[in-house]
């Protein structure tokens, strides 16, 4: 058993890194191509991506794998989830789930990591013993969580290198790297060496059921994260290797994004008679800076007046498109001076068409003039 699996592993490695590796060193400097005339006629091959020289054949199998999860793999997990629903599919992935402690737990160990190897040999025995074998899982109810660990997780924090990524049938993402760590996860696991009673058709329903319930967990995740994608297969790959150097990490994850289509709350008006500059409400007067002369001729209404509104509406719309900093400050000198002509609007409306007319007899244009003068300036 243990030479066949042995003999299993390398097989595919070989089986998928060979005709890749043959179909990269052919393209190499010093590989004879096609003649002249061929050569010419044939269409230039698209540069591979970094990390991912065999993109070609990973693209190949990511569109066989696609559609033999839409006729084959899909249907087989859906009716998978039929059949085990509710607390039954719960203790199949609890089983699943401890079977897998060991292996962790031996990383846990080899990644001079004693508290997390700790955590998870508690979690192991409290499980296996209270939790009826792994069916029930006791330990995450007292604080002891389940953590994934993996041999090529290992390697990544002895600093070995990830490889070329590679993309298998069935298998889905993985690297060089990982692809031996899954070969030694496989060795590492006790329950591999154990002799039992009909241990191939144990082992062979254990591979069967893992990856249905995997296929099953993760089915939504999945969903969501290519149906909008421009290329799928490119955002399975980034997304694949990000979480596997975030793992190698320490867990650390990418830091979260806000939910933007969640809407901003609406600030409270602020109270009748409170002056719009006193700071309890966020106006263009407590965004912008201006000095204290412009501050005292600033015209200020029983609530944020228009020319507020507008130029936290310009400053706004300045950050959203990432300008340049001095590209903000045009659009704060801009909003000020659009304040100034609102506030020169409303002094005119309510002011006696007689007062505006000079004792001297001057010309009355001298204030718009001043105010083209101003947007002038600050253009």
């Amino acid at each position: 058993m243990r030479r066949t699996a042995l003999a299993a592993m390398v097989g595919a490695t070989l089986l998928v890194g060979a005709p890749a590796a043959w179909a990269q060193s052919a393209q190499g400097p010093g590989a004879q191509g096609p003649g002249p005339q061929a050569a010419s006629s044939a269409p230039a091959a698209a540069p591979s991506t970094p990390g991912d020289p065999w993109e070609r054949l990973n693209r190949a199998n990511y569109a066989f794998e696609t559609e033999l999860d839409r006729h084959v793999i899909g249907p087989i997990a859906h009716l998978y989830q039929a059949i085990t629903p509710g607390p039954i599919g719960r203790g199949i992935h609890n089983i699943l789930t401890n079977l897998s402690e060991p292996s962790v737990f031996i990383n846990d160990v080899l990644q001079l990591r004693p508290r997390r190897a700790g955590e998870t040999a508690a979690r192991f025995v409290t499980n296996s013993t209270v939790g009826l074998l792994g069916l029930i899982d006791v330990a995450t109810k007292v604080g002891l969580p389940h953590h994934d660990n993996e041999f090529g997780v290992t390697l990544g924090r002895l600093g070995v290198r990830p490889g070329p990524y590679m993309y298998l049938p069935v298998g889905g993402p993985t690297t060089v790297r990982d692809l031996v760590g899954t070969g030694v996860d496989l060795l590492l696991d006790p329950f591999h060496w154990a002799r039992f009673a009909s241990q191939t058709a144990v082992n062979g329903a254990r591979l069967v059921a893992g990856g249905l319930d995997i296929r099953v967990a993760t089915e939504g995740e999945l969903s969501a994260l290519l149906s909008d994608a421009t290329d799928p297969y490119a955002t399975l790959r980034s997304v694949y290797l990000q979480n596997k150097q975030s793992e190698i990490e320490g867990g650390a994850g990418p830091a979260s994004l806000p939910d933007f289509d969640t809407p901003l709350p609406t600030p409270a008006p602020p109270p009748a008679g409170a002056a719009a500059d006193s700071g309890e409400f966020p106006i263009a007067s407590n965004m912008f800076p201006e000095s204290a002369s412009e501050s005292a001729s600033r015209v200020v209404s029983d609530g944020p007046p228009k020319e507020l509104a507008d130029a936290a509406a310009l400053k706004l719309m300045a950050q959203a498109d990432n300008l340049p900093v001095a590209e903000v400050d045009r659009a704060a000198q801009l909003g000020r001076a659009l304040g100034d002509v609102r506030g020169a609007e409303r002094n005119l409306a309510s002011t006696e068409v007689g007062a505006l007319q000079p004792a001297d007899g001057s010309d009355a244009g001298a204030a718009p003039d001043s105010l083209d003068t101003r947007l002038a300036s600050a253009n």
